[in-house]
């Protein structure tokens, strides 16, 4: 097997970044055949598991760029659940995993039995109740 240098990786990683800026046009709505660009590098993780590779993880921190919103996310998140159940050999338990492993918060999972419509609310709850629980401990500690 070649090694590959840092060196290889950096240009890489570069080239795959630059790609992916192209492909994504701000202002436009995130498509499915954009995240499925960003999850390319991926697919061997995805079937087989272990640890994914560099290039996988970028594609996940590009995809996060490319979908700050809840419009974005609820986009990305029917895409990751057509792609879970679309193509062959993808484990659930690798897909749900993928986001942690590349220590990267995409704000929707990554699973075949996602309710992307529930996740949204759930997250806009949990993020309403994070700030009320933050604001409730600043009280008590002034």
């Amino acid at each position: 097997m070649t090694n590959i240098t840092s060196k290889t990786w950096t240009m890489l990683l570069f080239v795959i970044t630059l790609l992916m800026v192209i492909a994504y046009h701000e202002g436009e709505a995130i498509s499915c055949s954009q995240i499925n660009m960003f999850l390319a590098p991926c697919l061997s993780y995805l079937r087989g598991g272990g640890n994914p590779s560099q290039p996988c993880c970028a594609g996940l921190n590009s995809l996060k760029a490319a979908a700050p919103g809840k419009a974005e996310r609820q986009t990305a998140c029917q895409c990751l659940k057509s792609v879970s159940n679309t193509i062959p050999g993808i484990n659930d338990d690798n897909a749900k995993q993928l986001p942690s492993k590349c220590g990267v918060d995409l704000g929707v999972p990554f699973s075949k039995s996602v309710d992307c419509n529930r996740y949204t609310i759930l997250q806009l709850l949990s993020f309403i109740w994070s700030k009320s629980s933050n604001t409730h401990q600043f009280i008590l500690h002034v």
